[in-house]
């Protein structure tokens, strides 16, 4: 099953928040160095209109409980 928008929680906090995408688009992922694990990742905040940028190893997904 595909999502067009995956909520993701920043691990250790109660940050949640949603990838961030260009539209028609797969996420921007942004390289930090020639090491591919330390690339980072946008995800918006809409409680508080912000993107940040996040290590994906930080990044978990939010699976919505079934009923």
């Amino acid at each position: 099953m595909s999502y067009k928008y995956r909520t993701v929680r920043v691990r250790g906090t109660e940050l949640v928040g949603t990838i961030a995408r260009k539209h028609g688009s797969a996420a921007e992922i942004y390289e930090t160095s020639k090491d591919l694990s330390t690339s980072v990742i946008p995800v918006f905040f809409e409680a508080t209109g912000e993107i940040r940028f996040f290590d994906r190893s930080v990044l978990e997904d939010v699976v919505a409980p079934t009923t």
